[in-house]
């Protein structure tokens, strides 16, 4: 058996002791709780804090100083809560998530899915996404989804744990794109965040009018598979109330099977999530060094 480092278990110790106080708080005071702890961390820590300020400044520059703290601290909040809510997704129940879902538009998806074929679905750090794949569960659709390894491999296990228990198959970054084919081939969905700086191994595509290097994986996938893409969005609309909707992004046929076009579908999904985060920005995860990796000096700007 692996040995296991002493600061990997005090850190999951310290996870452990936050998860239990959090599942211990009443959902009905998560909001004042969340309240408190991000003007602490956005105030008085200040964790990421300058990032934030900084990405908030690049996409909306048009805005006042003032109104971008509000934006950052309700960002913090929101976020607070998303972290919350997963780890209390562990004791709800089916009949508690179909509750707190107020509104899905997925029928178009569903049909799509049920050819068999699988179906790729992009969204970005925006609203709950955690909620949105668990719900998706309860409509039958089996899914993979594809995360990161995190390097404390005790906290790594248990969110793996956490997610398998709404029937999430967990794919890591790693091999993810063979693994990913596997899964859409027996007709899975397979679920990505497409929204983090990719460095070098990115394509370069407009978010909030400055290029950003964006990852390709959900592009290769559909491309690869001809399985359909979709983006989803999981939107708060009350303190534990959600809207999940589904859109279609639209492949020509001719694109199917040719990696010229990864840009393109790239520059769709991407500007799918701009929309929605420039009408919801406080449920946006500023904290990410978005535009961490500048455009080459010899590398043509991006196009819409």
């Amino acid at each position: 058996m692996e040995k296991i480092a002493f600061r990997f278990r005090l850190e999951y110790w310290g996870y452990s002791l936050f998860e239990k106080v959090i599942g211990a708080i009443p959902e009905r005071m998560l909001p004042r709780v969340a309240s408190a702890l991000a003007w602490f961390i956005f105030h008085v820590v200040r964790i990421r804090r300058e990032v934030t300020l900084q990405n908030l400044a690049i996409a909306f520059p048009e805005k006042s100083h003032k109104w971008r703290k509000k934006v950052g601290y309700r960002s913090y909040r929101h976020f607070v809560l998303v972290i919350s809510e997963f780890f209390k997704m562990a004791r709800w129940s089916a009949e508690h998530l179909n509750d707190i879902v107020l509104q899905a538009d997925i029928e178009s998806f569903l049909q799509d899915y049920r050819q068999g074929k699988g179906a790729v679905v992009v969204s970005g750090h925006f609203g709950n996404w955690e909620v949105g794949v668990g719900y998706l569960h309860l409509r039958r659709v089996e899914s993979a989804v594809i995360q990161q390894r995190q390097k404390n491999p005790l906290v790594d296990a248990h969110m793996r744990r956490l997610r398998e228990r709404w029937g999430m198959k967990v794919i890591y970054t790693r091999g993810a794109v063979l693994n990913s084919i596997k899964q859409l081939r027996q007709g899975r969905m397979v679920a990505l965040l497409g929204d983090q700086d990719a460095g070098s191994r990115g394509v370069f595509v407009p978010f909030f009018g400055r290029p950003s290097s964006t990852h390709v994986g959900a592009a290769i996938l559909t491309l690869k598979t001809e399985a359909p893409l979709y983006f989803a969005s999981c939107l708060r609309v009350g303190e534990a109330k959600y809207r999940i909707r589904m859109e279609k992004i639209p492949i020509p046929r001719k694109w199917l099977g040719k990696k010229e076009h990864v840009q393109e579908i790239t520059v769709a999904f991407t500007a799918k999530l701009e929309e929605w985060v420039r009408r919801y920005p406080e449920q946006y995860f500023w904290m990410h060094r978005r535009w961490k990796t500048s455009l080459p000096k010899d590398h043509p700007e991006p196009v819409n």
